[in-house]
């Protein structure tokens, strides 16, 4: 959580008092900018932990946004979406019909877990490539293994602890520099 101190907020109020919404205004601003970095860096962040492909990562996300106004300065960044095949994580063998043990990572750094009865496939009918396992008698029926959504990727600690110092670090400097633009007659 991102949170304004009560002396910056007296500071604002004291030297934007003769401004109109003066305050609201810089703090909107803050607000919004360290939303917009959260958005961008919780995925390059979750890139740097994960060992899932980038593309497929993008594809299996929703960020949705609240921006803080002058009337509401709180602001929010969710993220949801479906979990992502297993398949586009670090997986050996990476082609159907190897004949290996399969092996997944999810977290970038291991050497991968191995599935005793998993195989990689290639559906017929739509061409799609995953990590599958029998879950009933002989041939049928599959399923297919999968590795984490973007939100719980998001959701780990080390990733939330990181985006939250480095947005409040921005919201900081974002005050400040807001607040000099509106002494010195920029933004309205």
């Amino acid at each position: 959580m991102i949170e304004i101190t009560s002396d910056a907020i007296e500071r604002v109020g004291t030297l934007l008092a003769d401004v109109p919404k003066g305050a609201e205004r810089v703090f909107a601003s803050a607000m919004n900018r360290g939303i917009s970095r959260v958005k961008t860096q919780a995925i390059k962040q979750v890139k740097t932990v994960y060992a899932v492909n980038g593309a497929a990562l993008t594809k299996a996300t929703r960020i949705n946004i609240t921006k803080a106004s002058t009337g509401n300065l709180a602001g929010f960044v969710s993220f949801s979406g479906v979990k992502i095949p297993l398949f586009k994580f670090k997986v050996t063998p990476t082609k159907p019909g190897a004949g290996k043990q399969v092996r997944a990572a999810v977290k970038k750094g291991g050497s991968g877990t191995p599935f005793e009865d998993a195989f990689i496939a290639e559906m017929k009918a739509n061409g799609h490539t995953g990590v599958f396992e029998r879950t009933g008698r002989k041939r049928f029926p599959i399923e297919e293994k999968m590795g984490l959504s973007a939100a719980q990727m998001v959701g780990n600690e080390d990733i939330i602890d990181g985006l939250e110092k480095e947005a409040q670090e921005l919201v900081n400097e974002r005050i400040i520099h807001e607040m000099n633009r509106i002494l010195n007659g920029y933004g309205g």
